[in-house]
């Protein structure tokens, strides 16, 4: 836990949640309270408050336009974390498991969230939901969330896992992290996405292992084990051609869930053990804003 603690306090303060659906984080509003922030200048619109004209620049237009001011207004919102507990995510080669790496994550967006005083809600699945915490605000989430993610191993093996937990979601539109190595079928992944992207704003944090897409370069005789099934194999991991396949398939996997994602606008990273998540995820919700 020392190592994520140093994670958090990397965290940029300023980091907001932007999106530019109504009730989500800021979100462009005609009303002007105590904490709106100036966003743009924009054309006025039959409808809108008349106190939102900028007098100044619908001069310089010469009066054919006329035109006010847009701004941002802060507001709470429903956070949730859902997070990939299957035995899948005990595979690491690199610095830490993409468990481990989860775990950061999830105490990353979990101080993000408490610093905005915006509540929190934690749904943790394997073969399915193996915890369930409800939306609230309280400091100790940053360290009991990471920790439920190290400790909580799936009680089973299979999928469906990832159904069970996002029908825990509520009926409220929230802003959800899927925090998964998503290693299930794509035809379920978008069976179970396709009405969660309809309600929520979702946004996808791929984890992935270098070795799960090239393999090794020197040829060898290894002994695998299936972390999901148990099941153990030993296999000949040799021949340029066999190298190629394998990494041709990783690749149009990939293309094919960034694909799905993008068919449902769901916004997408991919992280690994390397990456530096915190600018990432800074970089991601600045473009969205900038998006909308």
């Amino acid at each position: 836990m020392k190592e994520i603690l140093e994670k958090i306090a990397e965290v940029d303060y300023y980091v907001r949640w932007y999106s530019g659906q109504h009730d989500l984080g800021i979100w462009p509003s005609r009303q002007m309270g105590g904490s709106s922030e100036f966003e743009t200048i924009s054309e006025y619109r039959l409808g809108d408050n008349p106190r939102s004209i900028n007098w100044s620049a619908t001069a310089r237009t010469g009066g054919q336009r006329l035109l006010k001011n847009t701004r941002l207004t802060d507001a709470n919102i429903a956070v949730f974390l859902v997070v990939d507990l299957s035995h899948s995510m005990d595979f690491g080669t690199v610095r830490v498991t993409k468990r481990r790496l989860a775990a950061e994550i999830s105490a990353i967006l979990a101080h993000a969230a408490w610093r905005c005083h915006d509540r929190v809600g934690f749904i943790g699945y394997g073969s399915q939901v193996e915890i369930q915490w409800p939306l609230r605000n309280p400091k100790d989430y940053r360290l009991l969330i990471p920790q439920k993610v190290l400790e909580t191993r799936s009680h089973g093996n299979g999928g469906g896992g990832l159904a069970r937990a996002l029908s825990g979601l509520p009926a409220k539109r929230s802003l959800v992290f899927l925090i998964s190595d998503f290693q299930e079928e794509l035809e379920e992944i978008e069976r179970v996405l396709k009405p969660v992207a309809l309600l929520h704003d979702v946004v996808s944090l791929v984890i992935w292992d270098p070795r799960e897409k090239v393999l090794p370069q020197r040829w060898c005789i290894a002994a695998l084990r299936d972390l999901e099934t148990g099941r153990r194999r030993t296999i000949w991991l040799g021949g340029g051609r066999r190298k190629a396949a394998f990494q041709k398939r990783a690749e149009a996997k990939e293309q094919s869930l960034k694909a799905l994602f993008q068919r449902f606008s769901i916004d997408a990273l991919w992280i690994n053990q390397e990456t530096d998540y915190v600018r990432e995820i800074g970089r991601l919700f600045l473009a969205r804003r900038r998006v909308h």
